[in-house]
């Protein structure tokens, strides 16, 4: 990646890290004199009481992917620094890998946030909150304002870039599936775009991280920093206002539902469509 845009997502992300952090800070605080305050005045106090595990946990899974961004930034400054996957290309067995790694990580969380906690997967994940057909249609009917708010974050981009850097730079995931000839691995690529993370990143971002910043903040701000986070660990300086958008949208259909599978189709429909288009066009 070109040095100046890996710095500037860099500092994207650690202003990222350190307004979802000090932004608990300041509604912790402000709950807490709300709360003595309603106290002194006789009326019924704030229920709830912080649970540090949840939150303990939420805050490592930022801090894993800020540390990604920090590896990436790194690698920009010192490009011998790369591994030879990086260098190359992705291979077959590092994209199987790539697909292990995330389905477990994936499930760790899916179990964390539910059966290690004794909690039901259906109600923390709303599973049985909607009906089949209902989750068809919230998918297909957001794909005409999905394309529309991306080229709206597509035109921002080019404002925001200097028209000198807006040579875009593919992510390595799209830079296979444009080179690679072979089969076996275009098609563990597309199983990783429209299965693997479309799946892993709903059930992290949206089912578990803007739950969790919500319930300690505000919907807003959760809803906002989540997808800001999401936009940011996607290391693709072009992509970051319509990744942004996007999952605003996500964020959004998440909070109206409150089914996880909303947004799961809806990012496997958008990754698909996308993937189309790359395997079809001469350029991707």
């Amino acid at each position: 990646m070109d040095p100046v845009k890996a710095q500037t997502l860099f500092y994207i992300a650690t202003l990222t890290v350190l307004g979802i952090v000090l932004g608990l800070i300041l509604f912790w605080s402000i709950r807490t004199f709300a709360t003595i305050s309603k106290v002194e005045n006789e009326i019924e106090p704030i229920p709830g009481k912080i649970d540090m595990i949840d939150l303990l946990f939420a805050l490592t899974i930022i801090f894993f992917f800020y540390g990604n961004t920090v590896v990436l930034f790194q690698n920009s400054m010192n490009p011998g620094d790369s591994s030879p996957i990086e260098k190359n290309g992705m291979t077959l067995s590092g994209a199987i890998l790539n697909n292990i790694i995330f389905l477990i990580i994936g499930a760790f969380v899916f179990s964390f946030a539910s059966f290690i906690r004794g909690r039901n997967p259906n109600q923390v994940f709303g599973l049985n909150k909607i009906s089949f057909s209902r989750i068809l249609k919230w998918g297909l009917g957001a794909m005409i304002p999905v394309y529309i708010i991306i080229g709206l974050g597509n035109f921002i981009t080019q404002l925001i870039i200097p028209s000198k850097e807006q040579v875009p730079e593919m992510q390595e995931i799209v830079q296979t599936m444009i080179s690679s000839d072979d089969v076996t691995i275009r098609i563990t690529l597309l199983f990783s775009a429209i299965i693997v993370a479309p799946m892993v990143e709903e059930i992290i971002f949206r089912g578990y991280i803007y739950p969790i910043l919500k319930r300690y903040s505000h919907r807003l701000f959760a809803g906002f920093m989540t997808s800001l986070l999401f936009a940011v660990v996607h290391g693709h300086m072009e992509g970051l206002v319509p990744l942004l958008f996007l999952a605003i949208i996500l964020t959004l259909c998440y909070e109206i539902t409150g089914s996880i599978f909303v947004p799961i189709l809806i990012h496997a429909l958008f990754n698909g469509i996308n993937s189309c288009f790359i395997l079809t066009l001469s350029n991707g």
